[in-house]
């Protein structure tokens, strides 16, 4: 007996699902702007249907063979990332079909909502406290063995208290680098966020962390705008942008944006680690104490002397 061939519906963006539309328990809000077009699909804030108190975040997803890749992940990683267990990071609960065949994630709790379109509402300092926390959390994140795969602005939230919270569809376990077939998984992002040796077929690493972290401090910093790829932070010097800082944290500043999305991986900060503690000296506060250590298995050996500090003296001759 043959059995039937089944045909997928073909790749599509979402449609813009109607307020109050159910998606199992959840009853739909109003869709969230990120600042850009999510590259996964569309965001909605929900209230739970028996109990209007509880809220999450949904995300309708486009179809096509990236919704298929964060479908498998969530499937496959689903009951370790809930053990992560993280304030500032949150991962998908449930998941479901839309009626029009649409996968969508249910991240529940409430999250406030996406960071960029937030942006103009915050001091320089406020934006890099921000990231000193999304640099934090992965901290813990690397001592569990995850690491920010894929570094997306519309991944980075904003609650009404002015937490950040990073929604974690980006997070995979760290690649064994002594294993030839250990890629890891990557399911793409904007162009302009992903590591130069990833582009080139390299899995992801702690050193493509910091490349799409430093893009993201260069939006968070400088701005964006769009291009024919997709989002792009914006070019120029931070005091094109903020001229009322003083030269030396505007030199410290640029050479850190420089540094972290340098080409060569050896010229980058030493893991998010590293620009936290950047951060921290130029806002002026303490560094973070370490409880415990990333799986030296996974770290790259850490050069004689300050490597940070070699590389910011090293963009200080270039740009003082």
């Amino acid at each position: 007996m043959r059995m039937p061939r089944v045909q997928l519906p073909p790749p599509a963006p979402a449609m813009p699902l109607a307020r109050g539309q159910s998606l199992g328990v959840w009853r739909l809000g109003a869709p969230l702007p990120d600042g850009e077009e999510a590259h996964a699909g569309q965001w909605y804030d929900a209230q739970h249907a028996m109990a209007p108190e509880q809220h999450a975040a949904v995300l309708v997803l486009n179809r096509g063979n990236q919704s298929a890749g964060i479908m498998l992940r969530f499937a496959d990683q689903a009951g370790d990332l809930a053990r992560l267990n993280h304030p500032l990071i949150a991962v998908p609960s449930d998941s479901g079909i839309t009626t029009d065949g649409h996968p969508y994630l249910i991240v529940e709790g409430d999250h406030g909502a996406p960071l960029l379109p937030q942006l103009h509402e915050l001091l320089l300092r406020e934006r890099l406290e921000l990231m000193v926390d999304l640099c934090e959390a992965l901290r813990v994140a690397h001592q569990h063995s995850w690491l920010l795969a894929e570094v997306d602005p519309a991944m980075v939230w904003r609650t009404e208290a002015g937490e950040l919270r990073l929604m974690g569809l980006g997070l995979t376990r760290i690649p064994d680098p002594t294993d030839p077939f250990d890629r890891g998984q990557s399911l793409g992002s904007s162009p302009e966020f992903v590591a130069p040796e990833c582009r080139a077929g390299a899995p992801p690493s702690l050193a493509s962390e910091v490349y799409g972290l430093g893009a993201l401090l260069r939006t968070v910093v400088c701005g964006w705008e769009d291009s024919p790829k997709g989002l792009s932070p914006r070019r120029g010097s931070v005091a094109d942008l903020w001229p009322d800082l003083d030269e030396e944290h505007q030199i410290r500043l640029d050479a850190l944006l420089r540094a972290a999305t340098a080409y060569d991986v050896e010229n980058r900060p030493v893991g998010a680690e590293a620009m936290a503690d950047a951060l921290r000296a130029w806002l002026g506060q303490r560094r973070a104490p370490v409880t415990a250590a990333s799986p030296s298995s996974t770290r790259r050996p850490r050069r004689q002397g300050n490597a940070l500090s070699a590389a910011l003296d090293w963009w200080r001759a270039r740009v003082g």
